[in-house]
């Protein structure tokens, strides 16, 4: 995948000199990314969602947990639930005599893959459990 680049300045006077030609009479060259030119494009959605509240994770590898939520990043639209999505950081000894460790984490989810629970939610293991009479 290319990185896209920002046109050159002779590629700039191009089109304004193109622009001029034609007749343009208002004209508005913008070097800025589009976040600095157009704030309403780089706005989230809003959510529901706030630290502390207990989530029911809909998708993933812990799809049917349930969590309470520790971040939120809204720039990312990501959550970071107590005890979903664990990793797994090995941490190299930084002094001598130290050892290493091993440490577990939990890493971000995106916000669309979790809900706010409710009192009847339940693990997945125990709903598809068939009823006996």
């Amino acid at each position: 995948r290319k990185k896209a680049r920002s046109p050159s300045s002779f590629a700039m006077i191009c089109r304004l000199l193109v622009l001029v030609l034609a007749g343009a009479t208002a004209l508005t060259i913008s070097t800025m990314p589009a976040c600095a030119a157009a704030p309403r494009s780089c706005v989230s959605m809003a959510t529901s969602i706030r630290t502390g509240d207990t989530v029911f994770v809909l998708a993933g590898d812990d799809k049917g947990a349930t969590g309470k939520v520790i971040s939120i990043d809204s720039r990312k639209s990501k959550v970071t639930v107590e005890g979903v999505n664990m990793r797994t950081k090995h941490v190299k000894p930084m002094k001598e005599g130290e050892t290493g460790s091993i440490l577990k984490r939990e890493t971000a989810i995106h916000i669309s893959n979790v809900r706010l629970a409710d009192d009847d939610d339940a693990p997945l293991a125990e709903a598809s459990s068939p009823v006996q009479e």
